[in-house]
């Protein structure tokens, strides 16, 4: 079955806000806040209601950058989250600007949030030995980040334009 999720991009101050998860198996790692859709939900709704979830905090603005498709079996985690197919939609949020953050329905091996240095992922994800990598995220996270911040039309440290 493919299901349909979402996925927070938020920055603020030059910062990325990740939800910090860790598993015997894998250990410390981190994913951007969101999830999967429920019925009769929209898109937007499910966005609200996850990061309302995982991070106690309503998103106030939002812009769709982008999907991408997630097939487990393909992927390093693999061995935890057997046959899930997603197709994930991105967006930029806005939130209201806190450093504390109350999750009410963490996600499984969730132990946290945390603001990092774009810098610091940039860094990371040009780093070829994942091992020296700081803050380690899932491939295909790294992937998209690796996308997102390196394309010279983005600019991850403007003020983007939200349309109500």
């Amino acid at each position: 079955m493919i299901r349909n999720t979402v996925r927070a991009l938020i920055i603020q101050d030059g910062r990325l806000l990740a939800i910090k998860k860790e598993r015997p198996e894998v250990g410390v790692y981190y994913t951007l806040p969101g999830g999967a859709q429920e019925i009769g939900e929209t898109i937007e709704q499910t966005l609200q209601r996850e990061c309302l979830e995982e991070l106690g905090m309503d998103v106030v603005e939002h812009k769709f950058i982008c999907i991408r498709e997630y097939i487990s079996k393909n992927h390093e985690y693999s061995f935890i989250m057997k046959e899930v197919h997603a197709v994930e939609f991105i967006y930029e949020c806005r939130i209201k600007a806190t450093d504390t953050f109350v999750s009410s329905q963490a996600d499984v091996g969730q132990i946290g949030t945390e603001w990092i240095s774009i810098e610091k992922i940039k860094q990371g994800i040009s780093e070829s030995d994942r091992l020296s990598i700081t803050y380690q995220f899932p491939i295909t996270t790294n992937d998209f980040l690796k996308e997102y911040f390196n394309d010279q039309i983005l600019d991850p440290y403007r003020n983007t334009t939200f349309e109500s």
